[in-house]
């Protein structure tokens, strides 16, 4: 088995026993949520002619229900536990579309067995089938009037392979419904929406920063990575310029970005929607999310929309065109720059010699300090044979390894003393090359909870500086460095 088989199938075993159990994966919104969706999602969706968010994915139904001589065959990709589906062929039959067909492709067995439950409950059992299948290798076995995916395509390591089978699987009148998440991957922030809520969160009390998955008060916004151990947001920033390559869009409506992390499952419970401060907050959050989306300073993270095969023409929300709402992965913000503050990419000129931070330093705050991982995306101005880290540790922690990896790749670990010391990393990177290296240090303290301090961040050292250069400052007797 390879490496990169064995990691995937960790990843998938990791997958299916986070969501075995799990019985309510769409409706456990926060009412902030669905305070903020009412007032700023609903009336866009009405503006385009859906009365409802349901009707987004009954309508296609109904509509192929209708078109059909015989039954219309719905497929939907990583149905789960089928209960939004089984909802949606429940309201089609009741808007007179009894000649629906439905296949649920779903790789956890637990959750197939509670969509079988489902159907069976509602009268269903002889208009469901099941298929227990990997979408990442799934082939199209019939054609298919309507093909859902709903929430499942940022859970997807082979886009370009599903794709090709959706196209393969949909009659020449068929349509590909789609809603999901269209952020970066892991579903973390670019650095220009980061900015904003980095600035957003500074406002905020320790109470509205709770973290409801940890119990922990986050005084830094995290931005976590999610795709570091399963498939959530794996490949979500390719989901929508992929789509766009292989279909034509009919229906297209893409929006919010900086409102995510405040009305979601993590933080959006800490809203009380009865406290006038705490609503205001939500809705002028609301109209700033728009305005920034629609002035094109931040990419949208969500999409609504359907596709078909062959051209046709789009209805979409303001200027939210489809192309216009994909975010230029080869820049660091839709307009080229660092950040809106250059300093705020690198606030204290750590990066120097023949490299540049073409995006912000992630981990590192304000004073300096980092904790235990530093994310630094480069940008090589002549080929870089090492890295000189300068960093201090005070004597108050017990430090341990540094390790630096490369483009997701481990390259090389220091032990670290305390005190202020250069610790050096053999690299190997060509010239005017984009890469992303990480910094992890396996040690930490919070000052707050061993008694040193008031400070509740987890802290591992004080960074001084990263030098990129030539192989000679692997050598011994290091010069001084400038200023």
């Amino acid at each position: 088995m390879s490496g990169a088989t064995a990691a995937y199938e960790d990843r998938m075993r990791n997958e299916c026993t986070t969501f075995a159990e799990a019985t309510n994966i769409h409706d456990d919104l926060p009412p902030a949520f669905h305070h903020w969706s009412a007032r700023h999602v609903l009336p866009k969706l009405q503006a385009l002619g859906l009365d409802t968010l349901d009707d987004f994915f009954v309508t296609p139904l109904v509509e192929a229900a209708a078109r059909a001589t015989g039954d219309a065959v719905v497929l939907s990709i990583g149905s789960g536990n089928g209960e939004q589906e089984l909802g949606w062929l429940t309201r089609a039959v009741e808007r007179g579309a009894t000649n629906l067909r439905l296949r649920l492709l779903e790789i956890n067995p637990s959750m197939q067995r509670r969509a079988a439950d489902l159907a069976a409950e509602l009268g269903f059992a002889d208009r469901v089938e099941f298929l227990e299948r990997d979408f990442n290798t799934w082939t199209a076995d019939a054609e298919h009037d309507v093909v859902v995916a709903n929430q499942a395509l940022h859970h997807v390591t082979d886009l370009e392979h599903l794709y090709a089978e959706v196209k393969r699987a949909l009659r020449p009148d068929g349509v590909f419904v789609v809603s999901d998440m269209i952020g970066r991957n892991g579903h973390r922030r670019w650095p220009e929406a980061l900015e904003v809520v980095e600035r957003l969160w500074a406002t905020l009390p320790a109470h509205l920063r709770r973290n409801n998955v940890t119990g922990q008060v986050d005084d830094v916004f995290p931005d976590p990575d999610c795709a570091t151990v399963g498939f959530e947001g794996v490949r979500a920033q390719d989901v929508l310029p992929l789509l766009l390559d292989v279909f034509y869009p009919d229906f297209f409506f893409a929006f919010a970005n900086v409102v995510d992390p405040f009305v979601d499952r993590v933080y959006g419970a800490n809203f009380d929607l009865a406290d006038e401060e705490h609503r205001a907050f939500v809705e002028h959050l609301g109209q700033l999310d728009d305005a920034l989306v629609d002035a094109g300073v931040v990419s949208p993270t969500h999409l609504l929309a359907t596709f078909r095969t062959t051209p046709v023409r789009v209805r979409y929300h303001g200027l939210r065109s489809p192309r216009r709402c994909v975010r230029d992965t080869s820049r660091v913000d839709p307009a080229g720059r660092v950040s809106f503050s250059p300093a705020g990419a690198d606030p204290r000129g750590v990066v120097r010699g023949a490299a540049l931070a073409c995006g912000r330093i992630n981990g590192l705050l304000h004073d300096g300090w980092v904790g235990e991982l530093l994310d630094l995306p480069l940008y090589t101005t002549e080929a870089v044979h090492a890295l000189r880290v300068t960093l201090y540790v005070p004597d108050t922690l017990t430090p341990g390894t540094l390790t630096l990896s490369v483009d997701g790749t481990r390259v090389h670990d220091v032990p670290v003393r305390s005190g202020l010391a250069d610790y050096v990393f053999p690299l190997d990177l060509p010239a005017r090359r984009q890469h992303a290296l990480r910094l992890h240090a396996d040690w930490f303290t919070v000052p707050d909870a061993n008694g040193t301090g008031g400070d509740t961040r987890r802290l591992s050292y004080v960074l001084s500086c990263l030098e990129f250069g030539e192989a000679t400052l692997l050598h011994a007797g290091l010069p001084p460095l400038p200023g």
